[in-house]
C-alpha cells in the first residue's frame, strides 16, 4: 500500500473515531430514542477532594460514556448484531420463545408455579376480600376482582424449549380463582376466557411482541367487563362499538411494548394486528358508574384507549396502590401527586360505586399491594 493510500485510510479512520465526539458537542444527526430504562449519568464538577478520591474521574467517565454521540445508534447496532448472529436479546429478562413469541422470564416462572405463595396466604387474603365485598355491598357498593390474561397461560406451547423439562406446580392463579369461586367473590377470569376464544376470533388478542393484551383484545375484554357490571348492579351501561377495523402489519404501541425495549434495528417478527375505531352511544337509559381501579399496568391499556373516560362518570386509578391517577392528572401525563399513605381512601370508596381490583397472573403474589389488609383492618379492627 503506497503512502498516499495509507494517509487516506488513516484520515478516514480518524474522522470515524472523531464523529461521536463531534455529535456529542455539535449534534448534526438526530438519533432515535432508546426504549426502556437508560439513565444517563449526571455531570460532575471538579474539586480537589473528588480528584484525590477518584470520585471525579469515575463519575466523569460515566457521564462521557452515557452522553457519547451516536450512543443510541451504537446500542441498537450492538443489540442487532447480538440477535442476528447469536440469537441473543440484549435486554435482560426478555427471552424469545417458539414462533417468535417474546416472554419475560420471571413471568414464565409464575406459569410453572415457582412464585406460589402458598394455600394459607391465599386463603387468608381471599377471606379478607370476601369480608370487604360484604361490607361494600352493605354500603351499596360493588367489589370486583379481575384476573387479566397473560401470555404464559395463553400460549404455553410457545414457551422456550429450555423449560420443557420443568415440572408445572400449583400456581397462584389456580388457587386464587378456585378460592374466589368457593367464597362467591365477584370475579372475572380473563385468563380462562381468552384461552377459550383465542382461536375463535379473526383478530389477534395478544401480540407476540407485547406483554399486555393487544388493543383489539382489550376491547373484547372491556365489553365482557361492562356486561358483568351491568348484571351485578342491575344497570345498563355504555358499550364500546366498532365502526371500523384496520388490519395492518405496522405494529403500534402498546402492542409492541416489550419488543421495542429490545432496541433492535429490525423487528423480530412481522404480524398482522387489528386496530378498531371505537365509538360510544349514550342515551337516557344508560348509567355511567363511578369506579376505582386498583391494579397493575393492564388498567393503563384501557386508560390509553380512553375507555374509562367513556364508560365511567368518574374514575380513579390506584396504580399498584402506590400512585394515584385521575382524569386530570392522566391528561397531563403524571400521577396526581398524592401519596397513598396520606390518601383518604375511605371517603373515596363512599363516593364511588365500584372498587375493581385488577391484576395479571404474574402480579398475584402482591394482589392489592397492601390495600386489602389495610382496608380489612379498618373495617374489622377487632379481628
Amino acid at each position: 500500500m503506497d503512502a498516499k493510500r495509507k494517509k487516506t485510510l488513516f484520515l478516514v479512520l480518524f474522522i470515524i473515531l472523531l464523529l461521536p465526539a463531534i455529535q456529542q458537542f455539535l449534534p448534526f444527526v438526530k438519533s432515535g430514542e432508546l426504549y426502556g430504562f437508560f439513565p444517563n449519568a449526571k455531570d460532575v464538577s471538579f474539586t480537589l477532594n473528588s480528584w484525590l478520591t477518584d470520585e471525579y474521574q469515575t463519575q466523569k467517565d460515566k457521564f462521557i460514556n452515557d452522553n457519547m454521540g451516536f450512543r443510541p445508534d451504537l446500542i441498537r447496532l450492538n443489540n442487532q448484531i447480538n440477535y442476528s448472529v447469536y440469537k441473543k436479546i440484549s435486554k435482560g429478562h426478555i427471552i424469545e420463545g417458539l414462533n417468535n413469541y417474546l416472554y419475560i422470564d420471571e413471568y414464565i416462572d409464575g406459569y410453572f408455579g415457582k412464585d406460589f405463595i402458598g394455600y394459607s396466604a391465599i386463603n387468608k387474603k381471599m377471606l379478607m376480600l370476601k369480608a370487604l365485598q360484604d361490607t361494600l355491598h352493605s354500603m351499596g357498593k360493588s367489589l370486583i376482582v379481575v384476573y387479566s390474561p397473560s401470555k404464559e397461560f395463553m400460549y404455553p406451547e410457545n414457551i422456550p424449549n429450555k423449560y420443557k423439562n420443568v415440572k408445572k406446580g400449583v400456581t397462584n392463579y389456580e388457587v386464587f380463582t378456585q378460592k374466589g369461586d368457593s367464597l362467591k367473590i365477584n370475579q372475572i377470569d380473563f385468563v380462562s376466557y381468552f384461552n377459550t376464544v383465542k382461536n375463535k376470533t379473526k383478530s389477534v388478542l395478544y401480540s407476540k411482541q407485547g406483554i399486555h393484551w393487544a388493543v383489539y383484545g382489550s376491547y373484547i375484554a372491556a365489553d365482557s367487563f361492562i356486561i358483568y357490571i351491568e348484571k351485578l348492579r342491575n344497570i345498563k351501561m355504555v358499550h364500546p362499538y366498532q365502526t371500523k377495523l384496520e388490519q395492518t402489519d405496522e405494529i403500534r404501541f402498546p402492542d409492541n411494548d416489550i419488543a421495542r425495549t429490545t432496541n433492535l434495528i429490525f423487528p423480530i417478527v412481522k404480524e398482522t394486528l387489528s386496530y378498531p375505531t371505537i365509538d360510544y352511544k349514550f342515551d337516557k337509559t344508560t348509567t355511567k358508574p363511578k369506579i376505582i381501579y386498583l391494579g397493575d399496568s393492564f388498567v393503563k391499556i384501557w386508560l390509553m384507549e380512553y375507555l374509562l373516560d367513556n364508560i365511567n362518570e368518574d374514575w380513579t386509578y390506584w396504580e399498584y396502590y402506590r400512585g394515584l391517577w385521575t382524569k386530570n392528572s392522566y391528561d397531563r401525563g403524571i400521577t396526581d401527586g398524592t401519596t397513598m399513605e396520606n390518601y383518604d381512601w375511605q371517603s373515596a370508596i363512599k363516593e364511588n360505586d365500584c372498587l375493581v381490583i385488577m391484576y395479571t397472573t404474574s402480579n398475584l403474589p402482591e394482589l392489592g399491594n397492601g390495600f386489602i389488609e389495610k382496608a380489612y383492618n379498618y373495617y374489622y379492627p377487632k379481628k
